[in-house]
């Protein structure tokens, strides 16, 4: 979503390709990251919703970041500009609004989708949300 660490950005995290490495897997939560806060003050729309993010892969050639993100419960608004989403929610719901069409959608553990580039949400989240996230730039 808008606003996550750039590729390169912030943090080091398991794997970056800027460096030779040898291929691997890498597990989220083994060895642990510590999560950055999200800044996206400028989209909170009410409540709180603070958002981190454990960034655990960060491949700076093609821009895709792999990770964590969760949220406590608030309104905010988010925009896939220049990037594709998969998310696969693992605790938690959030109701998320389709601004181009009205259409919503509430999300629970289980759940996974693609978020495309250009599209335009309001996500509530009335507690707590938490998911995996793949993020990947477009190019045009």
């Amino acid at each position: 979503m808008r606003g996550l660490p750039a590729p390169g950005a912030g943090q080091s995290h398991r794997r970056n390709t800027s460096m030779p490495h040898l291929p691997q897997f890498v597990f989220f939560g083994k060895p642990a990251v510590e999560p950055t806060i999200k800044d996206d003050s400028a989209n909170i729309l009410s409540g709180n919703p603070t958002q981190k993010v454990w960034l655990y892969a960060n491949d700076s050639a093609t821009g895709s970041r792999f990770g964590i993100w969760d949220c406590q419960a608030g309104k905010f608004k988010a925009k896939m500009d220049g990037i594709a989403e998969f998310c696969c929610i693992l605790e938690g719901e959030a109701t998320i609004t389709n601004m181009t069409d009205g259409l919503q959608r509430t999300v629970r553990a289980g759940d996974a989708f693609v978020m495309e580039p250009g599209l335009e949400t309001e996500w509530i989240v009335p507690v707590y949300v938490k998911k995996h996230f793949a993020i990947s730039n477009v190019r045009a």
